[in-house]
């Protein structure tokens, strides 16, 4: 059995992270999402105790397929909001450029790059219709924006993929 998994990340010094499961048969389910916190490090320290996300992966597969657990291959593709500097006159944030870098080094060249627009294809009404939508108490921070963000950057990528479970699961 072959399952697919997408670990979506919305960079910055409160890092949103949501991971979707999706099958050749099967729409996509997100089946983690948080925001870690601390900026760059904080965000190294999370991929190391996660094991580059593969520790989450593992315990999906194992909880909701055990008798296929054996046999199941999985892959898991990243996708990450790209930083655009904006115009004006102040000097911006340049942390989600430092977690860029971590992400090239962790993941190499096989990263979905998104721009920061690209989240206006899903949008936070997309998240509240479908009981998606992250609050603070939900992931353990101020509030839940960076953590919906991360989300709507994994379902933009089932629509650019054109999978197509998802689209009729969430796109009637």
């Amino acid at each position: 059995m072959d399952i697919n998994y997408v670990m979506a990340v919305d960079p910055g010094k409160a890092t949103g992270v949501a991971f979707g499961r999706f099958a050749l048969d099967m729409p996509m389910e997100i089946i983690f999402s948080g925001i870690i916190t601390g900026g760059a490090y904080g965000f190294a320290e999370w991929l190391y105790n996660t094991h580059d996300g593969k520790t989450i992966i593992e315990n999906d597969c194992s909880y909701n397929f055990p008798e296929q657990y054996e046999e199941l291959d999985y892959h898991m593709d990243v996708v990450c909001e790209n930083f655009k500097a904006r115009g004006g006159s102040f000097a911006p944030d340049l942390e989600p450029v430092r977690i860029e870098g971590i992400i090239m080094d962790h993941f190499g060249n096989v990263i979905t790059w998104h721009s920061p627009s690209d989240k206006t294809l899903v949008g936070d009404q997309f998240l509240k219709e479908n009981d998606l939508w992250q609050t603070g108490r939900d992931v353990g921070h101020v509030d839940g924006r960076d953590a919906n963000d991360a989300i709507m950057h994994a379902f933009v990528y089932a629509m650019r993929t054109r999978h197509i479970p998802t689209l009729k699961a969430y796109w009637r």
